[in-house]
């Protein structure tokens, strides 16, 4: 579901990613841009970040800041370059007059992902109950966006032959070896699949994640 960025209102929702500056060139205050950001105000560099920016009873808006491109109506997107921050101008004019909003985003680079049992990563222990019971998913920190459900892994139990699942969640077959599991035991997931593609983001560089059993 989308969020809604209110200015005045974002500070209850996110202290770190807060817009930081709010210039009106009109003294009503209370008129202001509105951005639609999946990812609150933060952006990821090397990929397409989504917005949609539009101003209450504005005639029409400019938007203008580095990377800022407009793909149809109060529709813009952003590719970050260099730096740890950027500001957006959003220029309003309502009946001539020009309202002047800029917002300060936070730009964070992207990891390559994690294979990860609810965002548990690299080595973890669990029953063989939860482990059966396990859904697979990408995991990278501070990553907001949706990696797309897992088709398939890798899995690997002790020193045994890899095999591949299909799927998110472990097969009948599959979940019968795992409760043939001892203590001590491990079984090693890898090679996730989505066909899902992201540019500057090298889904099949994943961190393996490494399974003992209780």
């Amino acid at each position: 579901m989308k969020k809604f960025i209110y200015y005045p209102l974002i500070l209850c929702v996110c202290s770190y990613c807060t817009p930081r500056k709010q210039i009106l060139s009109s003294k009503d205050s209370n008129i202001k841009s509105i951005i639609e950001n999946e990812k609150l105000n933060i952006l990821y560099r090397g990929i397409k970040n989504d917005l949609t920016i539009y101003m209450p009873e504005s005639d029409s808006i400019k938007v203008s800041g580095s990377g800022v491109y407009k793909e149809g109506e109060n529709k813009y997107f952003i590719i970050p370059g260099t730096g740890s921050s950027m500001e957006m101008t959003i220029t309003g004019f309502i009946k001539g007059k020009a309202i002047t909003d800029k917002r300060e985003f936070r730009i964070l680079n992207i990891n390559n992902p994690f294979a990860s049992i609810n965002n548990k990563i690299e080595k973890i222990t669990l029953s063989k109950e939860e482990l059966a019971d396990s859904k697979i998913e990408y995991f990278i920190p501070q990553f907001i966006m949706k990696l797309g459900k897992v088709s398939k892994f890798r899995y690997q139990i002790n020193e045994g032959e890899p095999m591949v699942n299909y799927g998110d969640r472990f097969n009948k077959p599959v979940k019968e070896k795992i409760f043939n599991l001892e203590s001590g035991d491990y079984i090693i997931i890898d090679e996730l699949s989505s066909g899902l593609e992201l540019e500057n983001i090298d889904l099949k560089k994943i961190t393996p994640l490494k399974v003992f059993i209780k």
